[in-house]
């Protein structure tokens, strides 16, 4: 799989103290509220090494954007959380294509 540094506006990220769940997440934050909660509490137990309740959008956001890696440019862009991608969130662009 090849990877890709962003190169995204900071729209693209969202903002994490309003963080929206959806099912066509179209900003970083609002993937990361639309995440079921296994999946949360996995993904803080492996990158953050602790529980889910002590992680919250933010510092999964900043995480992200050290990371700075990417699956492809195109939509929906899958944004990867570590730094082996094995925890990743999907993107959508805001026009309603896949």
């Amino acid at each position: 799989m090849m990877a890709y540094a962003h190169s995204f506006t900071a729209c693209f990220y969202g903002d994490p103290y309003n963080a929206t769940p959806s099912d066509r997440p179209t900003t970083v934050a609002d993937a990361l509220a639309s995440m079921p909660d296994d999946e949360w509490a996995a993904m803080c137990r492996d990158v953050f090494g602790c529980a889910g309740e002590y992680v919250d959008v933010d510092t999964v956001l900043e995480r992200i954007i050290d990371t700075d890696t990417v699956s492809s440019f195109q939509p929906p862009v899958e944004v990867w959380i570590d730094d082996d991608g094995v925890h990743t969130v999907l993107v959508h662009d805001t026009e309603g294509g896949a």
